[in-house]
């Protein structure tokens, strides 16, 4: 293999350009950092000048980069006293509670070299493309080797505080917007972090903030047993634990005093693009009323396993046709940003009637295009014009006659991903 060029066509034994077209063999032309043509190798060499190199892959599915919909790159594998850092496994309360007091001890510059090893790793899994939940320096994000939608963080839930908090925001989001290019891979984004850190008045000025600016917003909702305590009576671990770790008293609240769908369209939050991540405490009726409102759906089951917060509705989104994404949180919850482990959880909490073709192709549209649609990104699909984001994979299918998009979820591990390539670049090579 070679490194990519301004003008490359990859051949490769086949190409999967999205969750309904898969060609064998298959070919992409690349120039400039788009997608000049995808399809069958006669046809893309006729589309393309001679001049183009090639780059040829025997053995390889060429697919479109994977899309983790909502992660913490900043957010590392925490270490507790005497032991190596890993995944924790903490009760949610707890884990909180352990990001919290990393937070506080972390010195500056870790933010940004957990960014650089987070992304590294990401990229070598096959991901391009992110729906990060900006650390506390957005400066860490200026050389992102990943497609990025840089959400910027909003806590408060005080009234007093909502106006310092949204001038804060709107900085750290003009700072993303300076050194974010034309054309370039990183955007920013707006996140209200949750509806129990969040006032109603910031809430509804985080919205309105995302609107006046066309950003997308992504709020975590209804993640946790205690969140939806919290909302409901103002009670629970929420109030008696963790604000007081923060110094905060909020015994004033009582709850929310609506529904989740209602209290947002309240707000003006509900509206064409708001990302609701994890989604595990909702009613299938919920679901659909937020839907409706415009909501799209970022589900992470790995770190909802992790934490003991139950699990999304899968068979419900699946079945019922509903767009989802998917995301990994943060190394702090889970053992890798593996795509490929968060398609395998997903169809691990499936209990419908689809077939596991069938099953595997849903879930790898929520691992592509869903992703980029939510995040209100151009990758996902291997169209003409699209970015050039894309993977070559040894072929799960190799020697087993046509492709299965069910091989591809149950068997591809990072050690399978041979090249990544975002934005025309080569950014991972594994021969």
């Amino acid at each position: 293999m070679t490194s990519s060029g301004h003008a490359t066509i990859y051949v490769a034994s086949r190409l999967v350009a999205d969750a309904e077209t898969v060609l064998s063999p298959g070919a992409v032309a690349v120039e400039n950092g788009v997608i000049l043509a995808a399809g069958s190798p006669a046809d893309v060499e006729r589309e393309s000048p001679a001049r183009f190199d090639r780059v040829d892959l025997p053995g390889l599915a060429i697919l479109p980069g994977l899309v983790n919909a909502h992660t913490h790159l900043s957010i590392p594998r925490l270490a507790d006293r005497d032991k190596p850092p890993a995944p924790s496994t903490l009760p949610f309360v707890e884990w909180i509670l352990r990001v919290i007091e990393w937070k506080r001890n972390a010195p500056p510059g870790e933010f940004a070299n957990n960014v650089g090893i987070a992304s590294r790793e990401a990229v070598t899994g096959g991901t391009t493309s992110v729906g990060e939940i900006a650390g506390p320096d957005v400066g860490a994000y200026a050389s992102l080797p990943l497609r990025a939608r840089i959400f910027v963080e909003g806590i408060g839930f005080h009234p007093e505080v909502a106006g310092t908090v949204l001038a804060a925001v709107e900085d750290a989001v003009a700072r993303i917007e300076g050194f974010s290019r034309p054309g370039g891979r990183v955007s920013p984004g707006i996140s209200p972090h949750t509806l129990y850190t969040v006032g109603p008045a910031l809430l509804q000025g985080l919205g309105n903030l995302g609107a006046r600016l066309g950003l997308p917003v992504a709020l975590h909702l209804a993640e946790s047993a205690a969140e939806m305590e919290f909302l409901a009576s103002g009670e629970g671990e929420v109030s008696t634990r963790i604000y007081p770790a923060v110094g905060k008293d909020v015994s004033f609240f009582r709850g929310v005093g609506a529904p989740v769908p209602a209290y947002l369209r309240e707000a003006g939050i509900l509206r064409e693009g708001l990302i609701l991540v994890h989604n595990v405490h909702l009613s299938r009726r919920e679901i659909d009323d937020l839907r409706a409102g415009g909501a799209a759906f970022v589900l992470c089951p790995r770190s909802n396993t992790a934490h003991r917060n139950g699990s999304p509705d899968v068979t419900f989104f699946v079945d019922a046709g509903i767009p989802f994404a998917l995301g990994t949180d943060s190394l702090g919850s889970v053992d890798s940003l593996s795509m490929w482990d968060e398609m395998r959880e997903a169809a691990g909490h499936y209990i419908g009637d689809l077939s596991g073709e069938e099953l595997s192709r849903s879930l790898f549209r929520a691992a592509t295009e869903n992703g980029a649609r939510a995040l209100g990104l151009p990758s996902g699909r291997l169209t003409s014009g699209a970015p050039a984001d894309f993977v070559a994979i040894d072929d799960p299918s190799r020697g087993n006659g046509g492709w299965e998009f069910s091989r591809l979820v149950d068997r591809v591990k990072e050690k399978d991903v041979r090249l990544t390539v975002i934005d025309g670049e080569t950014e991972h090579e594994h021969p």
